[in-house]
């Protein structure tokens, strides 16, 4: 089944402000059972890995092919592997 990740900031808090001391890549495939994937140093990094993860999980028999929502519309491939 073709999954949906999300990335977002690991946030901690002090007084003056929220710091950001990592990314993680959620699976929100079920919007009210989000389920942490992965964790990251980078913002980027994290990015590549939900597109990975939504791509692998797209690879499974019977699975929708992987959609390119976020992509960069200016790749003609949207960012994919695509015959």
């Amino acid at each position: 089944m073709t999954r949906t990740a999300r990335v977002e900031p690991v946030k901690e808090e002090n007084r003056e402000a929220f710091l950001v001391s990592g990314w993680r890549v959620l699976d929100v495939t079920d919007p009210d059972l989000p389920r942490e994937v992965s964790r990251h140093d980078s913002e980027p990094e994290a990015i590549e890995a939900a597109r990975q993860y939504e791509h692998e999980t797209s690879l499974e028999p019977g699975s929708p092919p992987d959609d390119t929502q976020d992509y960069d519309a200016a790749d003609p491939q949207g960012g994919k592997d695509l015959p």
